[in-house]
């Protein structure tokens, strides 16, 4: 065992030489990528996805339209559901959709749906699905629209106690 001891010990040396040399760019390059997977997880799974790609400026993929309906809470659906941006661009049509979709949800749960079911039970399995499809078959909002309020429509409450 002590050549075992022997030849990791002095791996451990040659690595703490090597990462002092490289230190300062090494930090900082996981710092930024630790910032963003941070950044990227928390929009994501706080329902903001859409809102994070847009101000940075980055193209917001199909599926991320359906992140606030998947895994926001009330307060953020009524905020959805309040209406899209003034101005008309590719993005407020997808605004605009998402809020018809935010209003359906919420009349479903104003009618005795539990939110929390409905999330777990068909709007996580539809953002996955979207996640996983081709998106040229639902690029277009009005699509995606259908394909909500058809998940939606089809939700029946599980016999769960």
């Amino acid at each position: 065992m002590r050549w075992l001891t022997g030849r990791l010990g002095s791996r451990r040396r040659h690595r703490r030489r090597a990462d002092t040399e490289h230190e300062g760019v090494e930090e900082s390059a996981d710092a930024v990528f630790d910032g963003d997977v941070v950044s990227d997880c928390e929009a994501f799974l706080l329902g903001g996805y859409a809102e994070f790609l847009e101000a940075r400026s980055e193209p917001v993929p199909v599926w991320a339209w359906t992140n606030v309906l998947a895994h926001g809470r009330r307060e953020d659906l009524e905020r959805a559901a309040a209406g899209a941006r003034v101005g008309w661009s590719w993005t407020r049509r997808w605004r605009v959709a998402r809020t018809f979709a935010a209003g359906e949800l919420l009349d479903r749960v104003a009618s005795g749906a539990s939110l929390a079911d409905m999330q777990r039970e068909v709007l996580v399995p539809l953002e996955l699905e979207l996640v996983s499809c081709r998106e040229d078959w639902a690029c277009m909002p009005e699509r995606w629209l259908e394909v909500v309020r058809s998940a939606l429509h089809s939700y029946r409450p599980s016999n769960r106690t």
